[in-house]
């Protein structure tokens, strides 16, 4: 029998917003539409301008949560596969914008 960790497939996401514009509800009302299962919150650093949040969810989430955290102000600081997509996006636009303006 195999067994299954729950928390096998976490990754780790960090995030950034200007201290002014940030309201943790907004933030669990977002990850709360989205679906996403928290497995942990926390507040790393606070700066003059802008706080840091590390969240720790469910790495299924990840494709569907980054552009709607961008959409409402919020800074994504790590690295994650889901976002190579976006960037292959980007150049493939830039590419086409080059070509069409030949």
């Amino acid at each position: 029998m195999q067994e299954i960790s729950v928390y096998q497939n976490l990754s780790k996401l960090s995030i950034r917003k200007n201290k002014v514009d940030f309201l943790l509800t907004e933030l669990t009302q977002l990850l709360e539409a989205s679906s996403v299962q928290i497995t942990s919150l926390h507040l790393e650093r606070q700066h003059e301008e802008w706080i840091e949040i590390i969240l720790t969810i469910d790495a299924q989430y990840l494709k569907h949560l980054l552009p709607t955290l961008r959409r409402f102000g919020y800074e994504v600081m790590s690295k994650h596969k889901e976002d190579d997509l976006e960037d292959k996006l980007q150049d493939h636009a830039s590419y086409l914008d080059k070509y069409l303006s030949m």
